[in-house]
């Protein structure tokens, strides 16, 4: 497959433009964004692409048992600083390092950090101090967890939901990542791309293997074009919950 991220998909353009809708908010403090979705969606390929799509922007995965000088320490590294020992002095460095810079800082698995309220705190406070747009990734569920704390919650500008690929969307992940061999694009027909979204109930984590699948099958075949009749359609699935759907649709 081509190693490019596709962009035009149902949920990533849900996600730009709840990233609209915080830039033009009423009150500064408001500069959160929530991004919640079940595993394997897309949301944090999406959240990886849209910080690296600029270069400024600072992505952080929460750890489980993440504390605030780890965090602190996560943050000021980041933004490419040597971290100072204590938490004091690295909350500094991040105020120095975000104020003015037009960064947004992504925080990824937030779940991770919901243990120790100190972080989410920290946060906060960088976001009030420098208007620094902050980005939570989470698992679905993770907003009623938020919503115990009001003064985190209430700064949330936009909350965006991941949801399963529509047919349009594997239909472009097929058109812009599918190759017969290195840089020969396959064309892979519709039916067989409603077979896969289908078969994979349009997650997007088993929408790609079973590209992958399609790729292999038609290399072997020397195939640049491919629909349903030309391999097993139950190749397409090979994790849990794509087998579970598979069943479904057989």
């Amino acid at each position: 497959m081509r190693p490019i991220f596709v962009k035009d998909l149902t949920n990533v353009e849900r996600f730009l433009a709840g990233i609209q809708r915080v830039a033009q908010r009423g009150a500064p403090e408001a500069c959160w964004q929530l991004v919640m979705g079940s595993p394997g969606l897309g949301k944090t390929k999406t959240l990886e692409w849209w910080a690296t799509q600029n270069d400024d922007h600072v992505y952080l995965r929460a750890k489980s048992g993440w504390r605030l000088n780890w965090a602190l320490r996560d943050l000021v590294t980041e933004l490419g600083e040597m971290p100072a020992n204590r938490s004091e002095k690295l909350f500094e460095q991040a105020l120095r390092g975000l104020a003015g810079s037009g960064r947004n800082v992504v925080v990824d698995e937030i779940e991770h950090a919901m243990h120790d309220t100190k972080v989410i705190e920290m946060l906060r406070d960088i976001s009030d101090l420098t208007e620094t747009h902050i980005i939570i990734g989470g698992m679905t569920g993770v907003d009623k967890r938020l919503k115990r704390y009001q003064q985190i919650y209430s700064r949330i500008t936009d909350v965006m939901r991941f949801e399963m690929c529509t047919v349009k969307d594997v239909h472009k992940v097929c058109e812009n990542l599918a190759e017969a061999a290195s840089g020969v694009p396959l064309k892979i027909e519709d039916d067989l791309v409603k077979a896969i979204h289908a078969r994979t109930e349009g997650r997007l984590r088993s929408v790609l293997n079973a590209v992958k699948e399609v790729e292999r099958h038609a290399r072997k075949k020397g195939l640049q074009s491919i629909a349903s009749t030309d391999m097993k359609l139950s190749l397409l699935t090979n994790d849990g919950k794509a087998r579970t759907a598979a069943k479904r649709v057989a």
